[in-house]
């Protein structure tokens, strides 16, 4: 960006303008293919910069990545994913006893009551 901004300013400062003696300005510009070289280098260099900076902030990432404290956020994300499953899997076991239960309750409580006779 910075390099741009300098190649900017010096694309406009090329242009040469002078104040002729009858008070008449003449303006110089510069060669085309000259500019054009010019504009062509500076895109490289923007280009390259940007994959620099790209680099940079992928190097940046993968070590925070890396880090301790990312180290001890991934374990503990691990052990709390197992602590949920374990809880589940408690829960899970607690409701199927009281459905068994519930289920013998209701067997018992048929076997209780006697049949209904059907009245005509």
């Amino acid at each position: 960006m910075k390099r741009f901004l300098i190649l900017f300013a010096m694309l406009a400062f090329a242009c040469n303008v002078e104040k002729k003696a009858d008070n008449t300005y003449q303006v110089q510009t510069p060669d085309p293919q000259k500019t054009k070289e010019n504009a062509k280098q500076l895109g490289q260099e923007v280009k390259q910069e940007a994959k620099d900076i790209g680099t940079t902030v992928k190097d940046g990432a993968q070590q925070v990545g890396e880090s301790d404290a990312a180290q001890r956020i991934r374990a503990g994300a691990v052990e709390a994913g197992r602590g949920i499953k374990q809880g589940a899997g408690e829960a899970a076991e607690a409701a199927g006893k009281k459905l068994q239960e519930a289920g013998k309750d209701a067997q018992a409580d048929v076997k209780k009551t006697p049949p209904a006779t059907a009245t005509h």
